[in-house]
């Protein structure tokens, strides 16, 4: 999951645990201990046959429309309230983040299958992320800063 999936889906142990203990109550899996009768135990979790057939039903469904939450669009909506050489700066270190995630990836082990295409597709959002970022970054300093800094309030 870490190797293939970290780039479009993050989940730290806090929520995995929780989630497979869902899954194993609702019976889409199975646990089995395995280990030493001392020390730490490891657990196997299988997918059930239900299981399969729910993420099925779970792949073949549509998802609601896209709201992402973008920290870096949420923190560029009030760039302004920062000074012109302190907005550029900003800019460039999001520009050379996204790079060095570009990177990472080209660097990474190649998925097999379709999550190869969902590498594409993301590869495609970083590059147009920071097509977009090296245009703000030539004007940024251009933009007007709010009044007191601090951005009109939508009712």
């Amino acid at each position: 999951m870490r190797e293939e999936l970290d780039s479009v889906w993050r989940a730290e142990y806090s929520q995995i645990y929780p989630a497979l203990a869902r899954l194993r109550r609702a019976g889409f899996v199975m646990l089995r201990v395995l280990g030493p009768k001392k020390g730490p135990r490891r657990n196997l979790y299988r997918t059930t046959a239900a299981g399969r057939r729910e993420l099925k039903k779970w792949v073949a469904g549509l998802p609601p429309a896209p709201r992402p939450k973008d920290e870096l669009l949420a923190r560029l909506a009030f760039l302004e309230t920062l000074s012109p050489e302190d907005r550029k700066g900003v800019v460039a270190g999001y520009d050379g983040m996204v790079g060095e995630e570009i990177a990472r990836l080209r660097a990474a082990r190649a998925p097999e299958g379709f999550r190869r295409e969902v590498r594409r597709c993301l590869m495609a959002r970083l590059e147009a992320t920071r097509h977009w970022l090296r245009g703000l970054e030539s004007g940024v300093a251009a933009l007007p800063q709010s009044v007191k800094g601090s951005p009109p309030r939508r009712r």
